[in-house]
């Protein structure tokens, strides 16, 4: 007998659980794109501030003033993790993305009021503040809308907004800064932010089964094979007692712990160093040391693009633990053998074979991704997912605040490449999380303790 086509029609899944991806793909984009037009109106406003003459290169009291900024920011990005993952958790990532997206696209928009450092240090803390949650709310976004084929998939995939957005940051600032100046580029992304934030409300939902167009298909095939089908609502106590258990008692969760140190300190390396080093040991020219570095971020993008599928193959392949142990063990010792390669060409001051293994190093940095990060959420117990993601992402982003100080030290006493492969140390910390911590037993363990401490709290409720 033969399906009719209304019975086809029935059968066949709804894909709305990607539309949420595009939506957070589209948040990630302009948290990271509102960043870089900061950057690139530093001379401009630094001059309407009376820092620097106008067309001249920044002087020194504007740099201070910048680098001062800059710390405030980063400081306040990294600490608003933790709570950030606690009030995603309470308010669910539908009111918790729209408050947040509109909180700092507000900020985004207030930035071309200010007049003064007070000003300008007042409203960007804010701004790193309010965008601080958007991990630990991918995070939660992907625990309750992704299948268990393709959480990392989902998760890098909407993270990958962090490469788009400082593209789409600079072109775009720059275009609108040469029709409306620079407050204007400030004021156009933060009301178009503020819509957009609008339009994540209207759209999303917490969970697949509040969603008007999720079928029963796509419903089952999300909920499959997951113990707990959606995330329960603890009260606040409970949500951090069992959230610091999991992440500081437990060897599990201390080898997820250092991976994220350790990539902290690697990824901050990267960001923070690499076109000082392109500049200073080889390029000694902006445009060219942008160039090679802008190669190397390109080299990064893939890495992150690839490191979702690459590792839910591996997972689907080998089982969670041995595949997420793959996925990151490898990738990290070929990345060990190519920075370490990099410091002998780089002191023969060969600029080519340099930046293609950095490049390489790079790619192979975050191919990571899908393993190490996915495990920041995957370890945690239903309920606690954004809040115990936010602990793992406020220590990392406080590792890269530390970074600066660390290399900077390493840069001005030992030269830049003794600096920049000062990154190895915590390449081998990366694995040692894995290869001691992170076993099938212990693993096992760490999920069954999680759910039994939420079991024990719900039962509480009732």
């Amino acid at each position: 007998m033969t399906e009719s086509k209304e019975q086809k029609q029935t059968i066949k899944r709804s894909n709305i659980r990607w539309l949420l991806v595009v939506l957070m793909f589209i948040a990630i984009t302009f948290n990271y794109a509102d960043r870089e037009i900061w950057v690139l109106t530093e001379p401009a406003f630094s001059a309407s501030f009376g820092w620097s003459r106008p067309g001249a290169p920044l002087s020194h009291y504007a740099l201070i003033n910048i680098s001062l900024i800059l710390f405030i920011w980063s400081l306040a990005y990294a600490i608003f993790n933790f709570p950030g993952g606690w009030i995603t958790d309470k308010l669910g990532i539908r009111k918790a993305m729209a408050a947040f997206f509109g909180l700092w696209s507000a900020f985004t928009a207030l930035t071309a009021s200010t007049f003064n450092f007070i000003s300008m240090a007042i409203v960007r803390g804010l701004m790193g503040a309010s965008e601080g949650p958007v991990w630990p709310i991918n995070s939660k976004v992907s625990k309750n809308w992704a299948s268990i084929r393709d959480p990392s998939k989902a998760f890098t995939w909407a993270g990958s907004g962090q490469a788009l957005g400082p593209i789409i940051g600079l072109a775009g600032g720059a275009a609108l800064y040469a029709l409306w100046g620079w407050r204007g580029v400030f004021l156009f992304f933060g009301i178009l932010g503020i819509l957009l934030a609008i339009a994540w409300y209207v759209l999303s939902r917490d969970r697949p089964e509040e969603h008007p167009w999720v079928n029963k298909a796509e419903l089952d095939y999300i909920r499959e094979g997951k113990v707990i089908a959606t995330e329960p609502t603890l009260r606040s106590s409970d949500t951090w007692r069992i959230a610091l258990r999991i992440v500081f008692t437990t060897q599990a969760g201390i080898g997820v712990l250092l991976t994220f140190i350790s990539f902290g300190y690697i990824l901050y390396t990267f960001l923070y160093w690499l076109p000082p080093l392109m500049y200073g040991e080889f390029a000694h020219s902006v445009t060219a040391s942008g160039y090679y570095s802008a190669a190397i971020d390109t080299a990064l993008f893939i890495g992150f693009i690839a490191s979702g599928p690459f590792n839910d193959w591996l997972v689907a392949r080998y089982g969670k633990v041995m595949g997420r142990r793959l996925g990151s063990i490898v990738p990290m010792s070929l990345m060990i053998v190519m920075v370490a390669l990099s410091y002998f060409t780089g002191t023969a001051h060969e600029l080519l074979p340099t930046a293609l293994l950095l490049a390489s190093a790079a790619g192979l940095m975050n191919l990571t991704v899908g393993s190490y990060a996915v495990n920041g959420f995957d370890i945690a117990p239903p309920g606690t997912t954004a809040t115990v993601y936010g602990i793992y992402n406020g220590i990392l982003n406080l590792m890269g605040a530390f970074n600066s100080i660390i290399v900077g030290y390493l840069f001005i006493k030992y030269g830049p490449l003794v600096g920049f492969t000062s990154a190895v140390f915590f390449m081998a910390l990366f694995l040692a999380g894995y290869l001691v911590f992170i076993r099938e037993s212990t693993w096992k363990r760490a999920v069954e303790y999680g759910y039994s401490l939420v079991q024990e709290a719900l039962s509480k409720y009732h």
